[in-house]
């Protein structure tokens, strides 16, 4: 198994341990608020996929430019605001936003996170 479906299989474990703990969460509270951060934490799954697999392309390529798929993760984040923005009574965008901010939080801990 190479390296990043190893790393990108421990990502998605966390992530599905909050959408668990938020789902299970919202069951019992529906909230505004937790909704939001349910839909922020998917766009964070997907950010996070994102940044890994032009992560992870980038270093097969003996390139000079690492990418790493800022304009797609700006188009998920945007998408994910859209969805807020028709769906305003019942999805709070701090929720939304503090979801978001997830993958980012994610992406800054990598190195510390995949100490060896």
């Amino acid at each position: 198994m190479s390296r990043f479906n190893i790393i990108f299989k421990q990502y998605i474990q966390y992530y599905l341990y909050l959408l668990i703990i938020l789902g299970i969460l919202y069951l019992i509270i529906p909230r505004p608020f937790i909704l939001g951060l349910i839909i922020g934490a998917c766009g964070s799954l997907v950010n996070t996929y994102i940044f890994e697999s032009y992560l992870a392309r980038s270093m097969k390529h003996d390139t000079t430019h690492v990418a790493t798929g800022s304009t797609w993760r700006y188009a998920v984040a945007i998408i994910t605001c859209l969805l807020w923005f028709f769906c305003k009574e019942h999805i709070n965008i701090i929720g939304v936003l503090i979801g978001l901010m997830i993958s980012y939080i994610v992406i800054i801990l990598r190195p510390l996170l995949q100490r060896e």
